[in-house]
């Protein structure tokens, strides 16, 4: 369930400041923030949810670099296993492989990986057991971001289903994306059952019924926006706690905007 204070909407949505500065080679910030990175050709590793979380959230702390060049768009990819589409994303892809990075979160079962010749070979994050309407959802999809995050090349993230498909050429949607100073999320009041109907007043004080906004599960944002997600530990928390299945079938991202 999408929720979001409609000033926050009015704030996040607008445009934002710059916030990519050039530093130094000896700037202390910028160690940190190399040695938190990982290698972008192959995005698996062993940190823990806890790790993984931390070191994006403490990422902002520098977002321009030397070794940050090209401003890339992540396509985060929440699949059950093989996606059905392949072929058209490949075709769609081709030729651009500066300007992207992809992350597939599929189910522990899956352990097939891609040829070498796929732009899909290597991309595939540790992932966890996931449920449509529940919380195992919202974890996938902060899991993505997290390590998205991670490469700081990373500017704009997308995050699609199995079956999402491109309907203009990359260059059209790259553009657009990276001169962009929007993000692009859903959100409405929805007074019906599945809207309204599916908040719980144990939330109060930390969010009220005039907080309560349903939208898109799908979404796109930019790297400032990002960061506040996975940095979110208050909102996050409250709806783990007191929403209940299938409250989780809308994303609570947007509320953790503050």
């Amino acid at each position: 369930m999408g929720l979001l204070m409609e000033d926050l909407l009015r704030k996040f949505m607008s445009s934002h400041e710059s916030y990519a500065l050039p530093l130094s080679s000896s700037s202390p910030s910028l160690a940190i923030n190399l040695s938190l990175t990982v290698n972008s050709k192959e995005v698996w590793h062993l940190m823990s949810e806890e790790e993984l979380m931390r070191r994006a959230s403490m990422l902002p702390l520098v977002l321009s670099h030397p070794h940050r060049q090209t401003l890339k768009v992540a396509f985060m990819f929440l699949a059950r296993g093989r996606l059905p589409l392949e072929p058209i994303w490949e075709k769609f892809f081709k030729g651009h492989e500066r300007f992207f990075s992809i992350y597939l979160h599929s189910s522990p079962e899956f352990t097939d990986d891609h040829p070498e010749s796929s732009v899909f070979h290597k991309r595939r994050i540790p992932s966890k057991p996931v449920e449509w309407g529940r919380a195992s959802m919202v974890d996938a999809e902060r899991r993505l971001l997290a390590n998205a995050l991670l490469d700081c090349s990373n500017e704009r993230f997308v995050l699609l289903s199995e079956t999402c498909i491109p309907v203009f050429n990359f260059t059209t949607i790259y553009n657009h994306l990276i001169n962009s100073n929007h993000s692009f999320l859903s959100s409405f009041d929805d007074p019906r059952r599945i809207g309204r109907g599916r908040y719980n007043k144990r939330m109060v004080p930390t969010i009220s019924i005039s907080d309560w906004r349903k939208g898109s599960q799908w979404f796109e944002v930019h790297r400032k926006l990002a960061i506040q997600i996975v940095s979110d530990r208050k909102y996050y928390q409250v709806f783990k706690d007191h929403c209940r299945p299938p409250c989780y079938d809308i994303i609570i991202f947007p509320l953790s905007i503050d």
